[in-house]
């Protein structure tokens, strides 16, 4: 089984299914690449403005983003 995911991990993959929203059409949203944005959602890597970023774009509070690097 693979990493356990962050909290900030699993909303933004619940949200993008809620929101009917690839990570390709994610991506463009924000200006950067799917591979990137895959990257990011799935916890491969650590990014803070990227993170706020997606949670921008998903709605997702400041609250739950600290949650990511923990």
């Amino acid at each position: 089984m693979g990493k356990i995911l962050s909290p900030w991990c699993k909303l933004a993959k619940k949200t993008m299914i809620d929101m009917d929203l690839t990570v390709a059409e994610l991506a463009v949203k924000i200006g950067r690449s799917r591979e990137y944005v895959s990257a990011i959602v799935n916890g491969r890597i650590y990014s803070e403005p990227a993170i706020k970023d997606i949670s921008d774009v998903l709605n997702i509070p400041d609250s739950v983003c600290s949650s990511v690097g923990n």
